[in-house]
């Protein structure tokens, strides 16, 4: 597969502005970015180009009381959002961090540690509670929210941040079962979507994991958030006393019939799994949400594999409950 070809699946335009300070009404923004160049090897013939690292911060007129966090580049200093506007008029800060990959994986601890520093700058330089943070993502940017958490209590750690509350939507966390199910993807043939990302996530998973899961499970194992097989994994204590929503729309009837995928291929099964291993380690903070028909497109295509499946409304005040300030 070509390049280009790869490009219209995983490349969007973003518009980039390196260290502005945009005021808007009622609103401050700040843009700090680190100049990157070159490209990132997903699988052999598919590459896709850096992007700038660094942070766009939306702040309220006051001192924050807490912050959301997400890890994808929203580079928009000009056009808010709902999410945006309403955390805002509720005294919260949203911060959007990156590494020079939009589709980081946080295969290296130096990666996790890269945003972990961001966050941490934004924190002081802002006053910001470091115990009322949230973690935010969709799909990958999920996994690397909870890959963000465990970081966060690992001996590497410089800041040893820990967020109050996690959510993530439809985010693979099972690396086992998800390499799995992008070879099969790609055996079955049927959506060029699919077979794409198939190729490129099971070549990049190999490539960093030391081979296919066959030869070198416990590499999976340890890189995955959560794996059902091993127990739930060597991870699942660091969340037992961390708020965690998993959401998900588990419409099997349209990954059957536009991608060919069943359960096994769907992220729907490892958030079950996960969320019902914390209830079982009497985390009384996780749940799992689950909705029908939400999942939209910002086109207005339906795929239930999509952020609006999630109220943002009321995740945060869900949020600023866990706080104290609801």
């Amino acid at each position: 597969m070509k390049r280009a070809k790869m490009a219209k699946w995983v490349l969007f335009t973003i518009a980039l502005s390196v260290y502005c300070y945009r005021p808007l009404p009622g609103q401050r923004v700040i843009n700090v970015e680190e100049m990157t160049a070159g490209e990132i090897s997903l699988a052999p013939d598919i590459a896709i180009p850096k992007i700038l690292a660094g942070y766009t911060l939306w702040l309220p007129r006051e001192t924050p009381i807490g912050m959301i966090v997400f890890t994808h580049p929203r580079r928009d200093t000009l056009n808010s959002d709902s999410l945006i506007d309403y955390a805002q008029s509720k005294g919260l800060a949203v911060l959007y961090a990156t590494t020079d990959n939009r589709l980081e994986f946080f295969f290296r601890k130096e990666k996790m540690q890269e945003i972990e520093n961001y966050v941490h700058q934004v924190i002081q330089r802002y006053h910001i509670p470091s115990d009322h943070l949230l973690y935010c993502g969709m799909s990958l940017e999920g996994t690397r929210a909870l890959k963000l958490t465990i970081f966060g209590q690992d001996q590497a750690s410089k800041n040893k941040l820990k967020p109050r509350a996690i959510v993530i939507c439809d985010a693979p966390l099972d690396m086992l079962r998800f390499h799995q199910a992008m070879i099969r993807a790609k055996k079955v043939n049927f959506s060029d979507i699919a077979v794409n990302e198939g190729t490129w996530v099971s070549a990049y998973l190999e490539a960093n994991l030391g081979g296919k899961p066959t030869k070198n499970p416990a590499t999976y194992i340890q890189y995955s958030p959560y794996c059902y097989t091993a127990e739930g994994g060597p991870h699942l204590s660091v969340f037992q006393d961390i708020a965690v929503r998993a959401y998900t729309e588990p419409d099997i009837h349209w990954w059957m019939q536009e991608r060919r995928k069943d359960y096994y291929g769907m992220n729907a099964l490892d958030l079950a799994a996960f969320i019902n291993d914390l209830q079982l380690r009497g985390n009384s903070e996780a749940a799992l949400i689950t909705t029908q028909h939400q999942g939209y497109r910002p086109d207005g295509s339906r795929h239930p594999h999509s952020w609006s499946i999630v109220d943002e409304k009321e995740m945060v005040n869900w949020f600023l409950g866990l706080i104290g300030k609801d």
